[in-house]
């Protein structure tokens, strides 16, 4: 080998060296730079939901909304433009625009029903993502159009964790037994774990309780900071102001439980009156000791051989009681 031939392989080794240690570093410094600020993503994380107080919601990563979003798209731009038109269409004749682009599935399957061709509702909700993606890329999306879909967002419900003033969610029950207990579960909670982590509580009634009350007494501190927090911020449209107003409503149905109404009993219809049960309530006290059905019958006989004087005048008082 040339001496020229051994001094570009050594170069070519070193820069490649650099390279990679370059690229690693710069990975890194990312990674640092990305983990010294994680209070904002855990309070949107807090935020993100409004399960139920005592079950846990699995955590969404973003390789499950990108995980098919290797390799080519399914349909050609016109093509698929023709498909999404039909689409937008159905979604605003069902009232379903409010329905997220993650959780797009049951629409996607309602609207595929109504189509008279074959579609594939995995092929287009993946092409429906990726091509949205492209789409709202700072260099592709137009100021016409990246304006009104943040006015939308900062109007909504889900930007109220950004404030900085606004309340941090509650936790739940179970997550405050956790760290009561000091209880190390590794990976998310849910599944066998959860199922554990119940069986304990339930069997742990002293624990368990000690864990209502200071949710409880959560509860009645954040209904002031929330109603505080809604006096503060004139500009909240429309929308923000029910949901913050809804959460209050009901932390305060929550610790303020209505006492349950006693239901006023049915009053009675009125008693017809009959020429017969006149005539039944003249014999009071004639075959007392027969049951009630068989003295029915013995007065229904007398009755019957009535002369007609007497049933005109029995008949004549009843209508005159109805």
């Amino acid at each position: 080998m040339s001496l020229l031939k051994k001094f570009l392989l050594i170069f070519r080794i070193i820069m490649g060296k650099r390279k990679n240690g370059g690229t690693a570093n710069t990975r890194e410094a990312k990674t640092a730079k990305f983990d010294q600020s994680p209070a904002k993503a855990d309070k949107r994380a807090a935020h993100s939901s409004d399960t139920d107080e005592d079950e846990e919601e699995p955590t969404h990563v973003e390789a499950e909304e990108t995980r098919h979003d290797e390799g080519p798209f399914n349909y050609e731009p016109d093509q698929f433009r023709l498909l999404v038109e039909s689409f937008t269409e159905y979604v605003h004749s069902q009232d379903n625009g409010a329905c997220s682009v993650h959780n797009m599935e049951r629409v996607v399957a309602d609207w595929i029903k109504t189509q008279d061709e074959l579609i594939d509702a995995r092929c287009f909700i993946t092409d429906y993502r990726k091509y949205s993606k492209q789409a709202v890329r700072f260099r592709n999306y137009q100021l016409t159009h990246a304006s009104p879909t943040l006015i939308a967002y900062l109007g909504s419900d889900k930007v109220l964790p950004e404030f900085s003033s606004y309340p941090d969610r509650l936790q739940t029950k179970a997550q405050l037994y956790i760290k009561k207990n000091n209880i190390e579960i590794k990976g998310i909670l849910g599944g066998k774990p959860m199922k554990d982590l119940h069986a304990r509580m339930q069997n742990d009634k002293e624990g368990t309780r000690e864990c209502e009350e200071e949710l409880q007494e959560l509860k009645t501190q954040l209904m002031p900071n929330l109603q505080e927090f809604l006096d503060s911020h004139p500009h909240l449209t429309d929308e923000q102001k029910k949901h913050i107003s809804a959460k209050i409503a009901a932390l305060e149905r929550q610790c303020n439980p209505k006492a349950p109404t006693p239901k006023t009993p049915k009053k009675k219809g009125k008693e017809v009156v009959t020429a017969f049960s006149l005539f039944c309530k003249s014999k009071n006290d004639k075959y007392r000791d027969l049951s009630e059905v068989e003295r029915e019958k013995k007065l229904s006989k007398k009755f019957a051989k009535l002369s007609d004087e007497a049933r005109d005048l029995f008949e004549g008082l009843a209508m005159n009681m109805s």
